[in-house]
């Protein structure tokens, strides 16, 4: 009774002005905040009184880019909402030890009335947790036909007289803007090593790539000067990736084993990047910043996919170490070449020698899957699928995972010298016209 009684409700023009008028400011503020590279303040969302419909104060409170859900508790941590066709998907971090699951969405927007739109949300957990207390998930609202809302609040069923606390814009890619866009994990630590950043880039462009997505948790100065640079060429976007003090390991001395979700809620993110690309790429690359996804037979990654089964809905690609201790070799490559490679730190053109053990399936993999065709993906594996969906596991022969991996190797394993990635050598042309540009700006790692 009480929930038709508040869909029946209306407030006078005055007070839909007012919503009207602050979600318009909301939203476009979000907006100039998304064309950032590096954001210093929070994002402001706006706080609503559902059974007034009209905001409880005219200050705005300046919250983190996770908004909560329940005031006074960190049950629910909502970061983005996306919209296709008739769903509305919220990704979220979890408290798993919350006894609240059911949810509603609020959906806003000019079409609607000025106390919002009300819509059951179905809550997805994200499997992979790690046995930490906190983990990502998904929560989906369906839409009427043809509905298009301009922001979206989630709040728990039984509480509609509640302020709301949380404010989404959602995001509705309609077209299709590039072929391949790659997710890269979180960037934490004050991350400082830049040439990390140039040689991934730059070597992913020559196999293939069209466009990056970092997550900014923690990065030092020197990397922000190069993601700015690539940003200023069309080639970056970087999200700010603002973790609650409780989640951060920097911010609670935890270790990564102690933390209250794993590794820097990277299964959030993944999630996230997935949402990200619906509709707007062809295909999604996920890997590291120390790994590369390296053809063995063709001369790219569009030449790779149109050598696999057209109806697979995620690719998925096996691992194996390239050991960083193991000693550099020329390898082949002219003197130049060595002596780029040598001067910019690029480890893929010196660290030739991989261990003979490739991992197996969903063992440290990495994937490239249709977004349109995934609903939920992992950190090795993708978790659902659309109706209909399956992966194809792409052999080692055809296509591998290098992983450059730091820290001291297993001595007793066999070594193998694969020099696949040497048929990608022009991007080191590339990235040395790139540290030509970015100056005095330091390779890193920064002390």
């Amino acid at each position: 009774m009480e929930r038709c009684s508040y869909m029946n409700y209306r407030r006078p023009q005055t007070s839909r002005k007012w919503i009207f008028f602050i979600l318009f400011l909301y939203l476009t503020m979000s907006w100039f905040r998304g064309q950032q590279r590096i954001i210093h303040q929070p994002r402001q969302p706006i706080e609503h009184s559902l059974q007034s419909g009209h905001p409880t104060s005219r200050v705005i409170r300046t919250v983190e880019l996770f908004q909560v859900v329940i005031s006074g508790t960190n049950d629910v941590l909502v970061f983005s909402a996306f919209q296709f066709k008739s769903m509305i998907m919220i990704v979220a971090i979890l408290d798993m030890a919350s006894p609240e699951r059911t949810y509603n969405c609020v959906l806003w927007g000019m079409e609607l009335p000025s106390s919002g739109s009300i819509s059951t949300a179905t809550l997805q957990i994200c499997p992979e947790s790690h046995g930490t207390r906190f983990t990502a998930a998904i929560f989906s609202c369906p839409l009427r036909h043809g509905l298009v809302p301009d922001a979206v609040s989630l709040v728990p069923a039984g509480f509609l007289k509640l302020p709301v606390h949380n404010a989404l814009p959602v995001i509705s890619p309609s077209q299709i803007e590039r072929n391949f866009a790659v997710c890269v994990s979180p960037l934490h630590s004050l991350h400082s090593k830049a040439h990390q950043i140039v040689e991934m880039v730059e070597t992913s462009l020559v196999l293939g790539a069209d466009h990056f997505f970092f997550y900014n948790l923690s990065i030092h100065w020197n990397v922000d000067a190069v993601l700015n640079h690539y940003a200023s060429r069309g080639l970056v976007t970087v999200i700010q990736w603002p973790l609650p003090a409780m989640l951060r390991e920097d911010a609670t001395n935890r270790t990564s084993e102690e933390t209250n979700i794993h590794y820097h809620g990277q299964l959030a993110m993944l999630n996230d990047c997935l949402n990200r690309n619906k509709g707007a790429s062809r295909y999604v690359v996920f890997q590291d910043l120390d790994e590369l996804v390296v053809p063995k037979k063709q001369q790219s990654w569009t030449m790779l996919m149109a050598s696999l089964p057209s109806n697979a809905s995620a690719y998925m690609l096996r691992s194996s170490y390239f050991p960083l201790d193991w000693p550099s070799v020329k390898s082949g490559i002219n003197k130049t070449a060595n002596k780029i490679a040598k001067t910019y730190n690029a480890n893929a053109f010196l660290k030739v020698f991989r261990e003979e053990r490739i991992f197996g399936r969903a063992v440290r993999s990495k994937y490239i899957v249709d977004p349109l065709r995934v609903e939920i993906v992992g950190i090795h594996n993708v978790w659902k699928f659309k109706r209909g969906g399956a992966p194809y596991y792409v052999p080692p022969e055809v296509a591998l995972v290098h992983h450059y991996r730091a820290g001291k190797s297993e001595t007793e394993l066999k070594r193998v010298k694969d020099k696949s990635v040497l048929n990608f050598i022009d991007a080191l042309p590339q990235i040395h016209r790139t540290w030509q540009q970015l100056g005095d700006i330091p390779l890193g790692p920064l002390v």
